[in-house]
């Protein structure tokens, strides 16, 4: 089971470049599925916010960053609770 989930604003953000990235890092072990979603979409605002201060479309990058960071965080949390195929073949 994945424990924690790290956001950065890099797969939200093409036009910023890796090194200025932010990350947090997200615990989520023993929280249910809207627990998860609440605490990735704040991690994604204090991420996405410090990334699009200086924009000149602050507002809209911002939401497009929150968006998109919140869709690729959570997509790669589904992931990662399926079963791998080598798991379930042990069992």
């Amino acid at each position: 089971m994945i424990r924690t989930v790290v956001l950065t604003a890099v797969a939200a953000l093409a036009f910023t470049a890796p090194a200025q990235a932010a990350g947090v890092r997200v615990a989520l072990a023993g929280k249910s599925t809207a627990q998860v979603e609440a605490e990735v979409t704040k991690a994604a605002r204090t991420v996405c916010f410090r990334e699009t201060r200086n924009e000149t479309l602050s507002l809209d990058a911002y939401a497009r960053c929150v968006k998109a960071t919140t869709k690729v965080a959570l997509d790669t949390f589904a992931t990662a609770q399926v079963p791998s195929n080598s798991t379930l073949a042990a069992n």
